[in-house]
């Protein structure tokens, strides 16, 4: 299967450089030139398999640069009630996950059919849109759909792989949709911008314009 999120940094990339990311970037605390290199650093990282267990890998791009950006969202996040939502859509964005996985048997764990239609891209259109509606603010939202759809997978791997399936290794965050997390946190941010939902308040550095 073609491997979307690669394609979707490089088109990324591109309106970062031309200047069309400016105002979403600076609503996540970064700005351009960080952004850049975020995004850089996430397609050259989709080459790279870090290996937690011997069966199971994390994807440097796809998995750890988006957990460590959704983890600084948190982190910054300045009203009480923001974790709170991102917590909670990063539960309900797992668990959706894991009830759909019950209607797809599957051969892989990532890599279900559905119909003519991966069903990853089911799951990461799931976690996606259930991280913009609890999670309100565009970081919550992202980080509810980052968390939840790497806690889906960490499920797939104990339900599916770790006991059933000795000899696979289990590729957290790649796998043939390479990188369901970062595509359904992307997903989650551009439904809350054409949404216009509120950021979080702090600008990344003064001297961004203000959209």
């Amino acid at each position: 299967m073609m491997p979307v999120s690669p394609i979707l940094l490089l088109v990324l990339l591109v309106l970062a450089a031309s200047g069309f990311l400016t105002g979403p970037l600076r609503r996540l605390g970064l700005t351009p030139r960080w952004g850049l290199a975020l995004l850089g650093a996430m397609l050259a990282g989709s080459l790279v398999e870090l290996h937690l267990t011997p069966r199971l890998t994390l994807n440097f791009g796809t998995g750890l640069l988006p957990l460590c950006l959704a983890l600084y969202q948190v982190r910054a996040m300045r009203r009480w009630w923001e974790p709170g939502l991102a917590v909670g859509g990063a539960l309900t964005g797992a668990a959706s996950l894991a009830a759909l996985s019950l209607y797809f048997p599957p051969g892989q764990p990532t890599e279900l059919n559905l119909f003519y239609l991966d069903a990853q891209y089911l799951y990461a259109t799931v976690a996606g849109t259930l991280g913009c509606l609890i999670g309100h603010t565009r970081p919550a939202a992202f980080a509810a759909a980052v968390l939840g759809s790497l806690l889906a997978d960490l499920y797939h791997y104990f339900r599916y792989v770790a006991a059933s399936q000795p000899d696979v290794v289990f590729r957290l965050a790649g796998g043939g949709f390479h990188g369901t997390a970062l595509v359904a946190g992307v997903l989650a941010l551009t439904l809350a911008e054409l949404l216009h939902r509120p950021g979080d308040g702090r600008p990344a550095s003064p001297d961004l314009p203000v959209s």
